[in-house]
């Protein structure tokens, strides 16, 4: 009986939502009405609305049942709401390349195109290799450098072309750190950088930037994890990459990103967003509900931009522009400076 209850209550539920959606109230019939007018009951009646009509003030959060207004004495419909853009379409990237650098005994593979500055470095989510991030990268590669990489043991996307950690080097926060700078370094690739992190990747660009402030000119976080996760995830045991973040935690809780341009794209996770913006006075968000967590993945033309925006004002020395202003605010559901 109680799932046949609550099966009835569901298709109550859903006819109330169509009925909603059609500007229809129970009971109403819109056989009374001509085209393009919306059936209703107002007081007690069956009415038809149209745009124009005679209607009285005030009831007008009645007519709002029904998607109009009556702010004069005639009926005027709600405004619609513009959709979104598609973000752009980028590109397939050509077969991957790059080369083996050497962090201390051990080897990452690194890959990077394009030779303006700043340089732009991903990282990609927990367990994935650079393979996921590629078309964002080669898409990025007229404007700037750009450079990816993989961690040593990651198999999303592919199996890692690193070599596997030594057996007597921890996963250790200050590890992850090490061995982006030090394979940077070793690779000629010059600083300071604009760190772009998926996921995952927010804490470890959070951990770099807290340990080598100076070699950070800016960060993009692709509904990525804000430092003030870090605890709680280590304490939940919530991480499918091992990262024994428990080292750095006193940075991650002081970090402040200062001036530097903070630009954040919130799908999934729009939690973590209060955490960023404590902490930076130069920061953009953009919230885009509509697509996955898997942004670099799944919608790599929002990545694209967003690292845009954030490479524009480095370059150029100076605050990020309102939201409003930038090619995000057509392609997202809501953008803040």
């Amino acid at each position: 009986m109680r799932s046949v209850r609550a099966a009835a209550l569901a298709i109550v539920v859903a006819l109330a939502a169509t009925w909603a959606a059609a500007g229809i109230a129970p009971g109403s019939s819109s056989r009374h009405c001509r085209a393009g007018a919306t059936p209703a009951t107002i007081a007690g009646k069956h009415v038809c609305l149209r745009p124009g009509a005679r209607c009285t003030k005030s009831r007008d959060r009645t007519y709002h049942r029904y998607r109009f207004h009556c702010h004069s004495g005639r009926l005027t419909r709600f405004p619609t709401a513009p959709q979104p853009a598609a973000p752009p379409t980028l590109p397939e990237p050509p077969a991957p390349a790059g080369q083996l650098v050497d962090v201390g005994g051990y080897r990452l593979h690194l890959e990077c195109v394009g030779t303006a500055a700043p340089t732009v470095v991903l990282e990609a989510g927990a367990t994935a290799t650079r393979n996921g991030g590629r078309k964002v990268q080669y898409a990025l590669s007229s404007e700037s450098r750009v450079c990816s990489y993989d961690r040593p043991g990651t198999t999303g996307g592919g199996t890692s072309a690193s070599d596997p950690r030594p057996t007597g080097v921890a996963p250790t926060s200050e590890t992850f750190a090490r061995e982006l700078r030090t394979m940077l370094v070793n690779a000629n690739v010059p600083g300071p950088y604009v760190l772009a992190g998926s996921s995952f990747g927010g804490l470890l660009i959070s951990t770099f930037t807290a340990r080598y402030p100076d070699s950070v000119a800016g960060l993009v976080f692709l509904d990525a994890s804000a430092p003030g996760s870090a605890e709680a995830l280590l304490r939940l045991g919530g991480l499918l990459e091992p990262w024994e973040g428990s080292g750095d935690l006193d940075r991650l809780r002081a970090l402040s990103f200062g001036a530097r341009p903070v630009v954040v794209v919130a799908t999934q996770t729009p939690g973590e967003v209060p955490d960023l913006r404590r902490r930076s006075t130069n920061i953009l968000v953009a919230e885009a509900p509509q697509y996955s967590h898997f942004v670099v993945l799944d919608t790599p033309g929002l990545a694209y931009e967003a690292i845009r925006v954030a490479v524009t004002a480095v370059r150029a020395g100076q605050a990020l522009p309102p939201c409003a202003q930038t090619p995000l605010a057509r392609i997202v559901r809501r953008c803040t400076p």
